[in-house]
């Protein structure tokens, strides 16, 4: 559906509002205008009353101001250093209470440590002691080998001679019969 100028046109009840809008907007600025003037007045008169303080005051008003100023420096560097401490205090606290607890592990582990040494030694004295049992068994295991290669040899050598002495038997024996 194409345009036509009649819809580009504002209707009555648009130029109306319009209009009041305008008469607002005047309105407003008119109030604007004068609260600005009436604050610039105000600010003067500040200004002026400081100077009247100023010069009543003098000197030894100014030298008060200049103390005045030079303790609020003061403070506000005191209070940025009390923020500092407060802060590395807290920070102090935390690792204290972080540290205790690393302590109390650390302490109950040594103790857990010391109680599986204690565990050990024991056993090693016990193992020790197998150990040197052990030793005397072997050296009487040695000793009664040696005892028994001794035994051996010499029921060896008696088997030898008996051996000889059989075999010279026979010998004579079949030399009698052969005669």
């Amino acid at each position: 559906m194409p345009f036509t100028s009649s819809q580009n046109k504002p209707n009555a009840g648009d130029l109306a509002r319009i209009s009041k809008l305008e008469t607002e907007i005047a309105a407003s600025q008119n109030d604007l205008n004068k609260l600005q003037e009436k604050s610039k007045r105000i600010e003067q008169d500040i200004k002026d009353l400081e100077k009247k303080i100023l010069e009543i005051g003098g000197s030894k008003l100014l030298t008060q101001k200049s103390k005045v100023d030079g303790i609020r420096v003061h403070i506000g560097i005191a209070n940025d250093e009390i923020t500092k401490a407060e802060v590395a205090k807290n920070k102090a606290e935390k690792d204290t209470a972080k540290l205790q607890g690393t302590l109390a592990t650390n302490t109950t582990t040594s103790e857990e440590l010391n109680t599986e040494m204690q565990q050990l030694d024991e056993r090693l004295g016990e193992l020790a002691n197998e150990v040197a049992q052990l030793r005397e068994k072997v050296e009487a295991a040695q000793a009664a080998a040696e005892n028994s290669k001794e035994d051996l040899e010499n029921l060896k050598t008696e088997l030898d001679e008996k051996e000889e002495e059989i075999s010279g038997f026979r010998q004579r024996e079949v030399c009698f019969f052969l005669d």
